[in-house]
């Protein structure tokens, strides 16, 4: 009987200090966005930030419902692709079911480099900035203090920001405007901010960040706080101060142990701790460091950690792959910390290479030399680092080259760093040179690869007759072109480069967000202006212009990876469209003769999207082909048809005598490599008109002799069984 009293006393005393503090309290959680894989109403980059909001949202709505409250929520639990849903639809979940208080969960995204938590709240007008006239003085707008507090307290966020949405956004914000009480929407953080998107790939980041909105409910209703508390923080490399990966935090007094993930954000969480001061140990592959931690009840507290551990070696950063006569030559930047040995992993197709290392160097070494290689194939590589600890966790970018020296070369710029976030590629790598390597080898044309930061001079770029700059979905985060990068591309242009720009937000970049100078230099040298951020209605599709390079040519893209916001552009300052979304908007522009302050006559098509994406990769090569065929002025077999083939080898100038320019056609009976050149009459070598492959057909070219003096000259035909010289007269 004594026993059975005690039991009902303990179950008593349990039930009575269990949390209530919310007893009678409805509340109503909407974890922002979500749709499923297709659906038209939300982007690509919503449905990611939706899968953490669809996370954190349960995980608060546990909290809550275990101290007592009523919860609804506008969607399902952990269920981001679920029916889409108007903010009209949230706001109804709020008002039908009467409840206290209304709050939307959301993560922000903007230019990569912000990471602070926000909450807004709803005000009248913006005439008090930032935090006047709220729509529910005292409430929403106090909501609003303890919550960004709190976010900051718990995150690894730079700062809270309690704001009203008027003054901050210029507009309210349609989810709480016509809310019958008072709500709040928080942005707990940047999902585009790289260190932070690691964390947020953590579950107990996603956590912390419940626990941090739970504990401004307490405050703001005046409620008793946990007599627990919880602990959180980062754990970083001693010496380099890099977050650490697979290391064990322990409390050694309560014998609860947390393993740091892989991912790289150093993260660890020990839930409902007593109050007290604790000695924490961090146990890694080299060491074990020591210190000690103090809890406080009813907080999230925080201690960052050091650790003497010592990882794999990072990516290896891929820098340049060109070709010679049977040879590759490489380029890489030195990664970080200890590196005992360079992986080269070779690929015929472009393809990400897999299996077994081609190669192994010292880890000490820069640059090599892959020999051995059979002469005119092409070849791609990508870099992994090693050390005792392991590999590099993932490949370099794939770079290739035509083993060869024969032929005008194609340099390939890849432009296209971003990856992650808000952006349409996730992963931080790609093979997407090799779509342009393939087009080109199957020309064939020659070809080379480098990354847009190891371009630091004109000089560079200024010996390669075409140019391919690549840049995805770059947009102004990273900068399509940086001041840099533009003045090398003026100066190319200016003296005769012929160059091809792909990227679905350089408009947006340089014309509708740029300076006056990028709007310069996007509408005089890529000879276009930004129309709008996608075309009505937004299918990712294009086709070619009548009269044009791309005429007959229909392509869609958006398949690699989603391209949900290609640039409308309309042509500027001479440039013609030779691609179109529909019949009002359009997609490229081409143009033919001199830039400004130019010597020489250039060449430049610009595409406003991107064109890795396309699916087909016979249309991504029908649409190399085109460019190449204008930027050398031949004209295919293709265009010509079949029986227009020449039976013999012709070659004719037109006119001659000529001032300044002339056209030059030439008539080849079969495929092969040519070099058609100018010289002066003591048989100097002046100019290459074009040199490498050809195919079977007519080819037109314009020779510009503008800064030459009058007199007479010969351009020479050799190659393939021709060797034939045509005399030409510049009378100026």
């Amino acid at each position: 009987m004594r026993y059975s009293s005690l039991l009902f006393f303990l179950l008593v005393f349990t039930l009575t200090t269990l949390p209530q503090n919310f007893t009678g309290m409805k509340f109503a959680l909407d974890p922002g966005h979500g749709s499923p894989h297709g659906a038209t109403c939300e982007p690509e980059t919503k449905r990611y930030e939706a899968w953490m909001n669809h996370i954190v949202m349960p995980y608060l709505k546990q909290m809550l419902q275990r101290d007592g409250a009523t919860v609804f929520s506008t969607r399902g639990d952990f269920d981001s692709l679920g029916a889409c849903i108007t903010l009209s639809e949230r706001e109804a979940v709020a008002n039908n079911n009467n409840v206290d208080f209304f709050h939307s969960i959301h993560h922000n995204a903007f230019t990569g480099t912000s990471n602070y938590s926000l909450v807004l709240f709803e005000q009248l007008n913006n005439t008090i900035c930032p935090n006047g006239n709220p729509q529910w003085p005292g409430q929403a707008d106090s909501m609003a203090i303890y919550m960004a507090a709190e976010l900051f307290a718990g995150l690894q966020t730079t700062v809270g920001y309690p704001r009203g949405d008027y003054c901050f956004l210029g507009y309210n914000l349609g989810v709480l405007n016509n809310l019958n009480m008072p709500g709040v929407l928080s942005e707990g953080s940047f999902f585009d901010f790289p260190a932070e998107i690691l964390r947020l790939a953590n579950l107990d980041y996603l956590k912390t960040e419940a626990e941090a909105q739970y504990l401004s409910y307490l405050k703001y209703y005046k409620k008793p706080l946990p007599a627990h508390g919880s602990l959180v923080g980062l754990v970083t490399n001693l010496s380099s101060g890099n977050p650490v990966k697979g290391v064990q935090v322990v409390l050694t007094s309560l014998g609860k142990t947390y393993n740091v993930d892989t991912l790289g954000n150093g993260f660890y969480r020990f839930d409902s701790l007593a109050p007290g001061t604790y000695p924490i140990s961090v146990y890694s592959n080299l060491d074990t460091t020591n210190t000690t931690v103090t809890v406080v009840a009813g907080k999230i507290n925080k201690k960052n950690l050091l650790s003497g551990s010592a990882d794999a070696p990072p990516p290896v950063k891929l820098l340049s792959v060109t070709g010679s006569d049977g040879a590759l030559n490489l380029k890489w930047e030195q990664p970080s910390g200890l590196v005992d040995s360079i992986l080269i992993y070779l690929s015929e197709n472009g393809a990400p290479p897999t299996g077994a290392p081609f190669k192994s160097l010292a880890g000490n070494v820069t640059t090599h030399t892959l020999t051995g290689l059979t002469s005119g194939e092409t070849y791609y590589v990508a870099l992994k680092a090693k050390n005792l600890f392991g590999e590099s966790p993932y490949i370099s970018k794939v770079y290739g080259a035509l083993a060869s020296t024969i032929g005008d070369q194609v340099l390939l710029v890849d432009g296209f760093n971003r990856y992650g976030g808000s952006g349409s590629w996730q992963q931080p790598y790609h093979n997407f040179t090799s779509y342009y390597g393939e087009a080109l080898a199957q020309l064939p044309r020659r070809f080379s690869t480098v990354a847009n930061t190891a371009i630091t001079s004109s000089s560079q770029i200024k010996p390669f007759k075409y140019l391919f700059w690549l840049l995805g979905d770059e947009s102004t985060v990273d900068e399509t072109f940086s001041t840099t990068e533009q003045t090398m591309v003026k100066e190319y242009l200016q003296n005769g480069g012929k160059l091809f720009v792909t990227g679905s937000e350089v408009a947006w970049d340089l014309d509708s967000r740029g300076t006056a100078a990028d709007k310069e230099f996007f509408n005089q040298f890529f000879k276009a202006a930004y129309g709008a951020d996608n075309p009505t209605p937004n299918t990712p599709s294009a086709t070619g212009a009548p009269l044009s390079i791309f005429d007959g040519v229909s392509v869609t893209f958006g398949q690699t990876y989603p391209e949900d916001w290609p640039d409308v552009i309309t042509a500027a300052n001479g440039s013609s469209v030779i691609m179109n979304y529909n019949s009002t908007q359009a997609a490229a522009v081409a143009f033919d003769g001199t830039f400004p302050s130019g010597t020489n006559p250039g060449k430049l098509v610009f595409v406003a999207f991107t064109v890795e994406t396309i699916g087909d990769a016979a249309k991504r090569k029908l649409m190399v082909e085109k460019i190449m065929n204008f930027f050398t002025g031949a004209t295919s077999i293709d265009d010509l048809g079949n029986e227009l083939v020449p039976t013999t080898f012709s070659m004719s100038v037109h006119p001659n005598p000529f001032n300044p320019s002339t056209n030059l056609t030439v008539g080849l009976v079969e495929d092969g490599i040519y070099q058609i050149k100018l010289f002066d009459i003591l048989g100097r070598e002046l100019m290459t008109v074009n040199e490498g492959f050809m195919q079977k057909g007519s080819h037109l070219y314009r020779v510009d002799m503008n800064t030459y003096p009058s007199g007479t000259y010969f351009i020479h035909v050799s190659g393939a069984n021709v060797n034939s010289v045509q005399k030409i007269l510049l009378l100026k």
